[in-house]
């Protein structure tokens, strides 16, 4: 025949009713609130802790943990994407660098294609030996690729900061 197991003597920590818990039982359900209690033994004291609080607990930590994991990845994604825009901003005359500008890019390229034109025509009207008109063509073939240049260059960061501030919102509204 086998021996009882020792009976040993807890407060429920939901509604304080006596209870009497197997020595080795980790968990008991109160017979009185029905609280589900979980048994915590010191070196000097046995006591219960309501399961719905640790569980409370636990999953306001893991809020707080998923909150925190946000943060970190928007302000990882802020450092790329700060990063990436450090290689696509363009140097300014005075040494300053900004976004590229395809509104500005298509007006100083059409200046300066229309100086090119504007060249090759007066020298060769003028009968100027064949260097001189050739120097306006080939100034007016760079205007042009320099247009185009700065055509894609705006377009690339354009894209780039659309598909930054989607992944940020993204984040942020990831709740």
């Amino acid at each position: 025949m086998s021996t009882p197991p020792e009976l040993i003597t807890v407060r429920c920590n939901h509604c304080g009713a006596p209870l009497e818990v197997a020595a080795g039982a980790r968990f008991v359900t109160c017979a009185h609130c029905g609280a589900q209690l979980e048994v915590h033994r010191t070196d000097s004291a046995i006591y219960t802790e309501v399961l719905d609080q640790i569980n409370q607990r636990t999953e306001r930590m893991e809020r707080d943990l998923d909150e925190i994991k946000r943060q970190n990845a928007i302000e990882q994604l802020d450092r790329e994407w700060e990063m990436r825009r450090q290689t696509l901003l363009v140097r300014n005359k005075d040494g300053s660098s900004g976004a590229p500008s395809a509104v500005g890019g298509i007006l100083g390229g059409l200046v300066a294609a229309g100086f090119g034109i504007f060249w090759t025509v007066i020298a060769a009207s003028n009968g100027s030996p064949g260097v001189f008109p050739l120097f306006g063509v080939i100034f007016t073939g760079v205007a042009i690729v320099g247009v185009i240049f700065t055509l894609i260059k705006s377009s690339e960061y354009g894209d780039a900061e659309a598909e930054y501030r989607r992944r940020r919102q993204e984040l942020i509204n990831h709740k």
